[in-house]
């Protein structure tokens, strides 16, 4: 018997990847979690991206459409220019290099690198990329966003956005 010359199962082989696609779409689109915009005075989790955990010379901290984007600028042998952009205006950041998770070192405030908010930038000690971690809370139109993330990222040479 010729499989080919019955037309129920050359029906059978066509459909079945179709009706699969079809289903997986139709799943995900009654059960994806829908976005949702900041509530002011909420907290908001920033997730690290791969590049912060290589020498990459940048580092992106993400939560939906809300993106940060750390670089650096090596200032002699003992100072590191850390600086951060963003997609959405920031009215304050706040950041600290900590060695580990217990470690309470105060943060730090920012400075503004521009009118609109977007760019920000602080001198600090150069940090071990191995031990040292960053932890930083950025507000947005009374939002909090906060991310901590590992500093391997400035093994690299300078980068200036």
């Amino acid at each position: 018997m010729n499989i080919l010359k019955n037309k129920h199962m050359v029906l059978a082989s066509v459909m079945a990847p179709l009706l699969g696609l079809a289903a997986y779409f139709a799943i995900d689109a009654v059960v994806r979690e829908k976005p949702q915009a900041a509530i002011a005075g909420q907290s908001y989790n920033l997730l690290e991206k791969p590049n912060c955990r290589r020498a990459g010379g940048t580092c992106g901290l993400k939560n939906g459409d809300f993106e940060l984007e750390l670089g650096f600028e090596i200032q002699g042998d003992d100072q590191l220019l850390l600086q951060l952009g963003s997609l959405h205006a920031l009215d304050k950041v706040m950041l600290a290099v900590v060695e580990n998770e217990t470690d309470d070192k105060p943060p730090v405030e920012m400075q503004r690198a521009d009118e609109d908010g977007l760019s920000w930038k602080i001198e600090i000690a150069r940090p071990d990329p191995d031990l040292h971690r960053l932890r930083l809370v950025a507000t947005s139109n009374q939002a909090f966003y906060f991310g901590d993330t590992a500093m391997k990222f400035i093994r690299a040479e300078s980068v200036v956005d």
